[in-house]
């Protein structure tokens, strides 16, 4: 273990102990020293188990009569396979709704809703032309996205798509006028605060749906959601545009809101042009929104090698088991929570792997990690990995193993 890995404290593992307790007592009876190992090898040794604390986790589980002792061994009574088979089908339930296609769309276009007429109205009485024209810009694409269902629902989505692309450059040429007849006599900005609270809002409530959104297309292999995903995506940037205009006018420079306007008008226009560009391409027999999921597909596949090694040796480190019962604790495991789809040739593909590099091995009908593995499995822990906040120093730390462990 490396000197400057982060160890947790007590109180950060307390809320999850006795859970973890429960499903490592379910997967097989175990004493308490041989609780305390796993739950070492659990934390990946950023832990050291506290015996007075685990100790108080089991009289509180027996207490409720959860758990039962037998000798020197924990078992897992009916109540105790019944509280557990309870919390993962509340679980599942949470998941599927997360994940629905569905709601995800409708959320999203109703989020779009509220925000377009929060910008139009603060803009309104603000006078910021920069907040009406990213309001505009949000309206046209619920607009945008209206003109697609009603192609796909006459057989004309082409045609559609053309059409709302020549609309939306007509509506970028004309905010990009009246934004550029305001550079000579540029408008004070009113209740300032509200205004900016309001674009910052717009930011991060847009952040939040790309990121949904690219979630959920992911675990659906949804084309049309991840695509949508990457439009949410680069609208962010002409509300950050229009942040910077308006924190230029609370400071004296009123121009700066006229030229955020100019700019979500190019955005505008630009979401105009590659919807026309995206119309020629069907009406050629090309989807152009594969090429977009095709890219965040591939970007997630690249990762899931390691991702995949670490499940299966964090896995195989606590307890040897099948090859079925391994790969289905990886289901679990990974498989809810891995940002797309995964097929059984990816899991299959794993454990060639690991195999092939001697990191894990059968005997007897167990699958069983090697030294090698556990060395790999301390490697890849402690490997850096790009988030969507910019690279975290850990693969795995305490929110990821707790996580992890409703899959045990």
């Amino acid at each position: 273990m490396q000197k400057d890995k982060k160890m947790y404290k007590d109180k950060q593992v307390n809320k999850k102990l006795g859970w973890l307790l429960l499903r490592l007592i379910r997967m097989e009876k175990n004493s308490e020293k041989e609780l305390l190992e796993k739950l070492r090898k659990i934390y990946v040794g950023g832990w050291i188990p506290n015996k007075n604390l685990v100790k108080e986790h089991l009289s509180y589980q027996m207490k409720e009569n959860n758990i039962e002792k037998n000798a020197n061994e924990y078992l897992l009574t009916k109540k105790g396979y019944d509280v557990l088979s309870e919390r993962k089908e509340r679980m599942r339930k949470l998941r599927d709704k997360r994940t629905s296609k569905e709601a995800c769309a409708a959320y999203s276009m109703w989020g779009n809703v509220g925000l377009s007429l929060l910008e139009f109205i603060v803009g309104f009485f603000s006078g910021s032309i920069g907040l009406i024209a990213d309001a505009i810009h949000t309206a046209v694409d619920i607009i945008a996205s209206a003109i697609t269902w009603i192609g796909i629902r006459l057989d004309k989505e082409a045609q559609a798509a053309l059409t709302g692309g020549i609309v939306l450059c007509g509506i970028g040429i004309f905010i990009a006028f009246e934004s550029m007849t305001k550079f000579s006599q540029p408008a004070n900005i009113q209740i300032q605060v509200i205004a900016l609270l309001t674009i910052v809002v717009n930011i991060i409530i847009n952040g939040f749906f790309s990121y949904y959104k690219f979630y959920v297309g992911g675990r659906t292999r949804s084309i049309s959601l991840v695509a949508d995903a990457y439009h949410t995506k680069t609208d962010i940037w002409s509300s950050i545009a229009v942040l910077i205009g308006l924190l230029g006018a609370s400071l004296g420079f009123p121009v700066l809101d006229s030229v955020a306007g100019a700019v979500v008008s190019v955005f505008i226009m630009i979401g105009g042009y590659e919807l026309i560009s995206e119309s020629k391409e069907v009406l050629q027999g090309k989807d152009p929104k594969l090429e977009k999921f095709s890219k965040f597909l591939q970007a997630h596949l690249q990762v899931l090698p390691d991702r995949g090694a670490f499940i299966v040796l964090w896995i195989l480190n606590i307890q040897t088991m099948s090859r079925d019962e391994c790969q289905q604790k990886v289901k679990e495991v990974l498989g809810e929570r891995f940002p797309i789809g995964l097929k059984d040739t990816d899991y299959q593909n794993i454990f060639i792997r690991l195999k092939k590099e001697n990191l894990i091995h059968l005997s007897k009908g167990k699958l069983i990690i090697t030294q090698e593995g556990r060395e790999t499995l301390k490697r890849l822990a402690e490997k850096p990995v790009a988030s969507r906040f910019g690279i975290r120093k850990n693969f795995i730390d305490l929110k990821r193993i707790h996580t992890f462990s409703e899959g045990l």
